[in-house]
């Protein structure tokens, strides 16, 4: 994980955080697919969403939704 937040990581966290406000709660695999980033990309900037309170994690089996915190 780089330590310092790019201006990428600034624009893919609010593309993230738009689409999970209009689509709510979905599977990562959804994100990754619609938005056309990696799974590693969607991956960390969620990380980094979910430390700052604006997304929340559901588990389902072995899915994970993610919603965004309004």
């Amino acid at each position: 994980m780089p330590r310092k937040v790019t201006e990428k990581i600034v624009e893919r966290k609010k593309l993230i955080y738009d689409y999970l406000r209009k689509h709510g709660p979905v599977p990562t695999i959804e994100i990754v697919r619609d938005l056309g980033l990696s799974h590693s990309q969607v991956f960390y900037v969620l990380r980094i969403l979910l430390k700052e309170g604006k997304v929340k994690e559901e588990r389902r089996g072995k899915m994970a939704y993610w919603a965004a915190v309004e």
